[in-house]
């Protein structure tokens, strides 16, 4: 049985990147070394022959990880301006909401960077597999009122969302 590697979604919704495949030393089977593209995203390896299975949900058969064809990633690019005295609440805060954005439909990865000239100014970068699942499925999600909840009272201005996609040649 072989796989590919790329980007797979789980059927509970989370996105992960399989790496490769290994073998086992002493029994020889197969494994496939595989990243979640959210969280510590640390690498796991899970039995090949488990990966490829399908499980059952809501009386419906479906693969357990689904292939995702490779296309051009949107991202959403913002600059947050965080009050003055408030970063390490922001972050502690950022750390909370991290799970609700990693669990959306759609989501690939994201980053966070602390500005080094101005450390009041981060710079978030996440990953979409379309801009409508940013714009409709995490914005007009319940979940986007606990991820505002817990964020949007530390910008000052508020921030202006952009979204880019990669040129390639």
């Amino acid at each position: 049985m072989a796989i590919k590697k790329g980007l797979y979604q789980h059927y509970k919704g989370p996105m992960y990147k399989v790496l490769d495949v290994a073998k086992h030393s002493e029994t020889e089977e197969s494994l496939v070394v595989y990243q979640p593209l959210y969280g510590d995203k640390s690498m796991w390896v899970r039995p090949l022959t488990m990966f490829a299975e399908s499980v059952e949900l809501n009386g419906q058969s479906q693969p357990r990880f689904k292939y995702v064809e490779p296309q051009t990633e949107v991202r959403e690019v913002a600059v947050l301006n965080v009050k003055h005295g408030q970063q390490n609440a922001f972050e502690a805060a950022f750390e909370q909401a991290e799970p609700i954005i990693t669990s959306m439909a759609g989501y690939i990865k994201h980053s966070l960077s602390r500005c080094v000239e101005d450390p009041q100014r981060y710079l978030l970068l996440v990953g979409w597999q379309t801009i409508e699942d940013h714009e409709q499925g995490f914005r007009q999600s319940r979940e986007y009122e606990q991820w505002k909840s817990l964020l949007h009272h530390f910008y000052d201005p508020f921030p202006t969302v952009e979204h880019y996609t990669e040129i390639t040649s």
